[in-house]
């Protein structure tokens, strides 16, 4: 097990607290294999269950041990080591064996929390005729906001994950160059970031040359393919590790064989946007009080500011978006990941830069190592 016991009592707690605020007689946390849209986190905070496979289903009843049914023995087994819900069971059908449950522990009536985007509709109608007299609420956004109170253990994992990231661009910068394959780079990071104990790794790489008058390079960019890296060419990067539950990510560009000053120019631009946006990022500002000052950065640049600008990141990677339209205040153990994308006025050329930030009592801590340089090799 990863955590201590006090960061599990310290999860427990907050989540039963949840639990007699909102007056729910069960709360059901669903988890699904996904990376973004928060499809894992809630299961996965509160249980430490690593989902591999499928979907598992966590069910908290106030003054009984919880319960985690999981699809296949194999992940009922790894729930069983790690899980910090140590009634693990197998499941064929979730559905049934959660209307079961509720039905043994008496719940009959009043309100059960769960994330209605998680929630099946076949479930939700089925769970409607079993238990008429409950009412199905809303819990995600409320766990959330426990969530996003990030402890010591959590931020020391976000620094950890950091390092594998700077650890994935320095293996690629060693194998770049022409002749090899986007594929091949790819394997590179991600043999490097498990070779260092990454539960899992997203990566999107694209190489293409690139100009301010159209260019072949896309930003972000889309999976790796079978093409070969060519002199003259960049190669831009989304290097994505996850380390015990949380992802962190580092977003580099670099020019193959010869410099490239249409990328040097717009690159200056976006360093100079981030650089802007940071003297915003710290306790007590807003998500959009980064983007206000970034946007202000590009007046008179000739380019724009567009979406995505960044992400809130944690056991889900996309936990919110950073947008001008997002009130969250910032607190100290929040992670941010702040990539804006710098488009030409005529949208034919854009560039995608930036890294994992986390929000300190002072401020922030940049956390990864890799410098702003724009390098050609």
């Amino acid at each position: 097990m990863t955590f201590t016991m006090n960061e599990m009592e310290r999860r427990h707690r907050a989540i039963l607290q949840l639990v007699e605020n909102d007056r729910l007689e069960a709360l059901l946390l669903i988890g699904d294999e996904n990376r973004t849209n928060n499809f894992c986190g809630d299961l996965r905070y509160y249980t430490n269950h690593l989902i591999f496979a499928s979907r598992s289903v966590a069910v908290i009843i106030p003054h009984t041990d919880p319960v985690i049914f999981t699809g296949s023995e194999n992940q009922r087994r790894n729930a069983a080591q790690r899980a910090f819900i140590k009634d693990s069971r197998l499941s064929e059908d979730y559905l049934k064996d959660i209307i079961a449950l509720l039905k043994e522990r008496r719940i009959s009536s009043g309100r059960v929390g769960v994330s209605l985007e998680m929630l099946p509709t076949a479930w939700y109608t089925r769970l409607r005729q079993e238990f008429p007299h409950i009412e199905w609420v809303e819990s995600h956004e409320r766990i959330l906001q426990i969530r996003l109170q990030r402890s010591q253990e959590e931020a020391d994992l976000y620094r950890k994950g950091s390092a594998l990231g700077d650890g994935g661009f320095e293996a690629a910068l060693k194998v770049i160059r022409p002749g090899v394959t986007e594929y091949e780079i790819t394997a590179e990071i991600e043999h490097y970031a498990r070779a260092h104990g990454a539960e899992n790794h997203f990566t999107l790489l694209q190489a293409g040359k690139f100009t301010l008058s159209n260019s072949a390079v896309y930003f972000p960019p889309p999976p790796p393919s079978h093409r070969k890296i060519e002199f003259g060419d960049s190669v831009s990067m989304e290097i994505t590790p996850r380390c015990e539950a949380y992802w962190t990510q580092l977003v580099r560009t670099v020019n193959v064989g010869q410099a490239n000053p249409d990328l040097e120019k717009i690159h200056r631009v976006c360093c100079h946007a981030i650089k802007e946006g940071l003297k915003a990022f710290k306790p007590g500002k807003r998500v959009k009080d980064v983007v206000l000052a970034m946007e202000s950065s590009m007046a008179g640049s000739g380019f724009l500011l567009k979406l995505p600008l960044g992400h809130i990141s944690g056991i889900d990677l996309l936990e919110g978006r950073v947008t001008r339209q997002n009130e969250l205040v910032l607190e100290p153990g929040m992670s941010v990941i702040i990539h804006p994308i710098v488009s030409t006025p005529d949208g034919k050329s854009n560039f995608f830069w930036g890294e994992t930030y986390l929000v300190t009592q002072e401020g922030y801590e940049r956390l990864h190592r890799t410098g702003d340089e724009l390098l050609t090799i």
